[in-house]
C-alpha cells in the first residue's frame, strides 16, 4: 500500500510540475505580403517620404501564451529601387546617392533584442546601406494576431554615417537633410 501511494504522489508531482511550467515554443516567421517600409526626411524645399512594399525576411522568435518572449534572430532585405516618393527625379537622385546599381539592397541583421515592457522591444542590428554597415538601434512593437504577429518600429539614422552624401537637386539649391527616419509595419507569418 505504501509503495502504491508513493507512486501516486510522484505521478501527481510530475503532472503538476509539467503543467505548472509555462509553455514555450520557438517558431520561424517570414514577412507577409504588403509590408510597409518608409524612409522619411527633410529638405530645404519640403519634408519627404519614400515608401516600399517589397521587403522580405525571416525572424526566429520564442513565444509563451501567445506573446513574444525572445527574439532570437531576424534578417530583412529591402531592394533600394522599390523605394518610391512619387517624384521620379527625386527617386533617381536617391538611387544615385545610395549607389543602388552597385549596392541594390538595404539589409538588416539582428544583433540583440531586449523586451522593454509589454509588447515593446529595443533591438540593435547591423544595418547596411550603400555597402556600409553600421550598428543601429530600433524601437519595436510586436503583437499577436491569431497565428500571425504584427511588427512595427522605427529607427533614426544619419546618411553620412553610411558614407552617403545627402542628395541635392536643381544645381545644389535643394538639399536633403542628413537625418532620416526608417519606419516599418509588417505582418509576420509562421513558416510551416
Amino acid at each position: 500500500m505504501y509503495q502504491q501511494s508513493k507512486w501516486i504522489v510522484l505521478a501527481f508531482i510530475f503532472i503538476f510540475s509539467v503543467f505548472a511550467l509555462p509553455v514555450f515554443s520557438q517558431k520561424t516567421y517570414e514577412v507577409g505580403s504588403d509590408p510597409l517600409m518608409k524612409v522619411s526626411g527633410t529638405s530645404t524645399l519640403h519634408d519627404w517620404d519614400m515608401v516600399s512594399n517589397e521587403a522580405s525576411g525571416t525572424a526566429t522568435l520564442r513565444l509563451s501564451a501567445g506573446r513574444v518572449t525572445t527574439i532570437q534572430a531576424a534578417e530583412m532585405t529591402l531592394p533600394v529601387k522599390t523605394l518610391k516618393s512619387g517624384k521620379g527625379q527625386m527617386d533617381n537622385n536617391a538611387y544615385k546617392a545610395l549607389n543602388a546599381d552597385d549596392h541594390p539592397e538595404i539589409t538588416f541583421t539582428l544583433i540583440e533584442a531586449h523586451q522593454d515592457g509589454g509588447n515593446d522591444w529595443k533591438a540593435t542590428g547591423r544595418l547596411e546601406i550603400a555597402g556600409k554597415a553600421e550598428t543601429v538601434p530600433f524601437l519595436l512593437e510586436i503583437t499577436s494576431s491569431g497565428t500571425n504577429l504584427m511588427l512595427s518600429g522605427s529607427a533614426a539614422i544619419k546618411l553620412t554615417d553610411f558614407d552617403v552624401d545627402p542628395p541635392t537637386a536643381v544645381f545644389g539649391t535643394i538639399k536633403t537633410g542628413n537625418e532620416m527616419t526608417i519606419a516599418i509595419e509588417m505582418k509576420l507569418i509562421p513558416i510551416k
